[in-house]
């Protein structure tokens, strides 16, 4: 394995984590404050014209620029032709959404979806230019930028969301949020990639990444579409204020996601297009990033579990209680994402997107079957029936990693083991002293007294299943007391790259 990919690597993952980790708080507080000015029906209106514009917008602004990470060798043409597909059908797809603005909406029997929607389509545009910019600074792993943008960006946004739910009070501040952020990253990508957008391409560069596009591009509709099918029948079926009870689990859920485990997935992809003709590298790179993203993620969910029927309602307002058991269920599909999000990575690395198209495609008929049989009883119903969805897809994707590239189930589920005892343990024990708890406690209290109880059980519990690294991480502790945090930081990354289970 190369040392320098490695670290060049281990360094993108920490910028990637602190980028996604300040974009979580800034998300949360917003959110918090954004959440107790609006209703449940403001956020529905929203959502609704946003699950529309996500299909064509997973296109425009992500597909085709994986082509350019993926390719070992690119040129100028590869870029412009990238662009041009990706603008032109920016354009198009935003004016088909204004033509069937109206049609949608009384679909959803929305009417105030048309303007959102309308306006929300803004967003194609600017994604399909931040495209390429954005893929080549992920192809040279050049996180330290993508940090700096993505921060600034969730600033921003926060922010004008802030101020202008206070003003409004209404979905528009939703959206003048979304439109922000993706104003200051589509400068910022520009900025940092030193990119002008150019037409000059040739037929040659198209036929070139063609292939990889078609299939790529088929996976992440696919992935798209399976996404946004449970709000858009929420939203058909069951009206806006259903959708905007689902949406908050699940908008916390991928915040969550973005900042525990994107930071390995977002890596995966071009360090797996560099290992691809080294297996066994590939093997060590896919443990270490499942171990790590485990050793968060599993505790953050199952404390997330168990805190949510206290804490939804002081955080939020009670008007969200009844997101709780959605939140609940959510938690629990997050126990298998650290293992699915970095496989994902590693197919479309190491040239096979077409596995990915054919996991989703499953997912989807799976998604499709089971929210037919459940819709009709309501929405813990739906997120029931997404988990049962979930566990299907979690065993094609190991078994076909372990196809493809030769890593085993059984090596793919140790990786995180240790992690996930430890959060049970700490589970346990937060779920004992919450049931202790007096009746007339103060809620907020009660809710920071429950996360503390967590956060100093799970070390004391990953300790004993994980010994070593527990002896590194003390003696890391001390190093950085001593004033050497450079030293304290290599210290625990070196055990976490050789700590087995």
């Amino acid at each position: 394995m190369s040392p320098n990919l490695l670290k060049k690597a281990g360094q993108a993952v920490a910028l990637n984590a602190i980028a996604n980790w300040v974009t979580l708080i800034g998300s949360l507080l917003s959110i918090v404050v954004i959440a107790r000015i609006l209703t449940p029906d403001d956020y529905g209106v929203f959502v609704m014209a946003l699950v529309i514009v996500t299909l064509p917008d997973a296109i425009a602004s992500g597909t085709l620029g994986d082509a350019l990470v993926q390719r070992k060798e690119l040129r100028p043409g590869h870029l412009n032709s990238v662009f041009l597909q990706s603008f032109l059908f920016s354009i198009v797809s935003w004016g088909v959404l204004i033509l069937l603005a109206p049609l949608i909406a009384r679909a959803y029997g929305e009417p105030s979806v048309v303007p959102v929607l309308i306006t929300t389509g803004a967003v194609l545009p600017i994604g399909a230019v931040i495209a390429v910019p954005a893929a080549m600074l992920r192809r040279e792993l050049r996180y330290k930028e993508i940090t700096i943008v993505d921060i600034l960006g969730t600033v921003t946004a926060a922010v004008i969301g802030v101020v202008m739910a206070l003003m409004w009070r209404n979905e528009w501040a939703l959206v003048g949020m979304e439109l922000s952020r993706r104003i200051v990253r589509l400068v910022g990508f520009l900025f940092f990639a030193r990119w002008v957008p150019k037409v000059q391409s040739s037929w040659l560069d198209f036929k070139e990444l063609i292939n990889f596009n078609l299939v790529n591009g088929t996976g992440n509709i696919l992935q798209t579409f399976d996404q946004m099918l449970p709000k858009t029948l929420i939203g058909m079926t069951l009206g806006s204020h259903a959708v905007g009870v689902f949406n908050l689990p699940t908008r916390l859920f991928q915040q969550a996601n973005q900042a525990l485990i994107a930071p390995f997935a977002a890596v995966a992809m071009p360090v797996a297009s560099a290992m691809q003709d080294s297996r066994e590298n590939l093997h060590q790179a896919m443990d270490s990033a499942i171990r790590m993203s485990a050793l968060l993620a599993y505790p953050t969910f199952m404390g997330a579990f168990v805190v949510a029927p206290v804490a939804i309602p002081v955080v939020f307002g009670e008007q969200w209680t009844p997101s709780v058991p959605i939140f609940q269920i959510y938690m629990v599909i997050g126990l298998r994402a650290p293992i699915t999000a970095i496989v994902m990575g590693v197919f479309r690395g190491v040239g096979r997107p077409d596995v990915v198209a054919w996991i989703t495609l499953t997912s989807i008929i799976a998604t499709s079957v089971l929210l037919a049989l459940t819709y009709q009883y309501g929405l813990v119903a739906i997120a029931f029936a997404l988990l049962a969805k979930q566990v299907i897809t979690f065993i094609l994707s190991t078994w076909m990693i372990q196809r493809v590239v030769g890593f085993s189930v059984v090596r793919q589920l140790v990786a995180g083991s240790s992690a996930f005892f430890a959060s049970c343990v700490m589970g346990v024990v937060v779920w004992l002293f919450m049931d202790f708890m007096p009746d007339g406690a103060n809620p907020l209290l009660h809710v920071i007294a429950t996360v503390v109880v967590g956060a100093l059980v799970y070390p004391v519990a990953l300790y004993f299943f994980m010994p070593r690294l527990g002896r590194h991480i003390l003696r890391a502790v001390r190093i950085l007391l001593s004033g050497q945090p450079r030293e304290a930081l290599k210290t625990v990354r070196g055990a976490l790259a050789g700590q087995g289970g």
